[in-house]
């Protein structure tokens, strides 16, 4: 510990840093990042500050000096602020997409230096730009271009927020790619739309295990592969539920009762997905103004009808959010969140969750099915499907698979 000749605390730091007087690694820190961020003229940017001043108010200033020449998101920070670069989203797209670029992104839009924005939308219309553009038919390329842009990117799902989950993401990444094989197939094989045959079909399928249609079915519906005939949809299989609900109920016993089983965040996400069949993206996203507190009870809204939370998860929930960020992070935190993210101001990444129930035992889908399946057989599906946000449709497909007949419920009531 030594005392800062520039700031006056003690803290740690070095003794003769500062003209051979002490400095704690905060003003060091703060030094550095005030040279880095100073343009030609002598002065900080006025939309970079609030950077700077989250950069200097890092948690852990001493490896922020450890590390500052290889954090490649601080170099290209510093030529945004000395001018060289232009501080815009399509100059960060221009990087590979590492760690530190990401990073230096959501601090910069965390702190206004950039609007904000759906990211997963944005890589999926720069991922389905480049593919396109592989292509050198002016024909194939006009109709691989209307797929990913109108078919695949304009009608994927967007979450409770209004944003792409990273799954959706990646599903519409695959379809890209499986339309972008089979317009190689064409290629290759000096075929054109028009005169492709059944045959020449039959034997794409058969070489084709990714068993993803949604291509030819477009093609076949706007005009195209008229001398073909796809094969009728396989009908849908019953979903896995291999897992006996009564150990899953001791599993979600011991997170709900045993506080060594896991961390906060984890015991409350495992009891979500557990006990009311949460998909693992829906819980990264949930926030504060999900919850609701009227006297002793707590209440949980996960679909269009609060839920009311059974104690002890109640009282987990509302510890939430428990979890830190990290260095720059920490100052810009969006408290909103209740599983925060690594990254400024963004929720826990569904990957990561998933990795992270994936080491306690739950595996997510299995777990859901498990879930629902006793939700129907105990609750008509018109309750549970509000209660928990999903549709009339799926809650009456689980009943039904449960074996439940709910048809006089309604009349029972009354």
């Amino acid at each position: 510990m030594i005392d800062c000749s520039v700031c006056g605390r003690q803290a740690l730091g070095r003794r003769t840093t500062n003209n051979g007087q002490p400095c704690c690694f905060g003003c060091q820190a703060a030094a550095r990042v005030d040279a880095a961020l100073t343009c030609p003229d002598g002065a900080i940017r006025p939309e970079l500050q609030p950077v700077r001043d989250a950069l200097a108010a890092t948690s852990g200033p001493r490896s922020l000096l450890t590390n500052w020449h290889s954090l490649a998101g601080l170099h290209l920070l510093t030529e945004i602020a000395q001018g060289r670069i232009s501080l815009t989203h399509e100059t960060l797209d221009a990087r590979p997409q590492t760690f530190s670029v990401t990073y230096l992104r959501s601090v910069l839009v965390a702190t206004g230096a950039l609007p904000p924005r759906d990211e997963n939308t944005a890589r999926l219309h720069h991922y389905a730009a480049q593919i396109v553009a592989e292509i050198d038919d002016v024909e194939l390329r006009g109709v691989l271009t209307r797929y990913a842009r109108w078919h695949v990117v304009r009608r994927a799902k967007t979450n409770r927020h209004g944003l792409i989950s990273a799954a959706t993401a990646a599903g519409c990444r695959h379809d890209i790619q499986k339309a972008k094989a089979f317009v190689d197939h064409l290629t290759t094989h000096e075929h054109t739309l028009d005169n492709y045959s059944q045959s020449c079909l039959d034997a794409w399928l058969a070489r084709d295990h990714g068993k993803r249609l949604g291509f030819l079915r477009w093609l076949t519906h706007s005009g195209y592969l008229t001398r073909c005939q796809l094969p009728a949809p396989a009908p849908q299989k019953n979903p896995g539920h291999d897992i006996d609900p009564s150990s899953q109920l001791d599993l979600a016993r011991q997170f709900l009762h045993d506080p060594d089983s896991a961390s906060v965040e984890d015991r409350a996400a495992a009891c979500l997905i557990l006990l009311y069949a949460q998909p693992i993206a829906k819980i990264a996203t949930l926030t504060t103004t999900d919850i609701h507190i009227a006297g002793s009870d707590t209440f949980i809204r996960l679909g269009r009808e609060p839920l009311l939370l059974i104690p002890p998860l109640d009282t987990l929930v509302t510890a939430l959010p428990a979890a830190k960020p990290f260095g720059t992070a920490s100052a810009l935190a969006d408290k909103r969140w209740l599983f925060t993210g690594k990254n400024a101001g963004t929720h826990l990444a569904p990957a990561s969750l998933m990795r992270r129930m994936h080491n306690l035992g739950i595996t997510a889908r299995a777990s859901r099915n498990t879930a629902l399946l006793h939700l129907a057989s105990t609750t008509p599906p018109a309750v549970f499907a509000h209660l928990i946000g999903i549709s009339i449709g799926t809650a009456t497909h689980w009943a039904e698979l449960s074996g439940s007949a709910w048809n006089n419920y309604a009349a029972a009531r009354r």
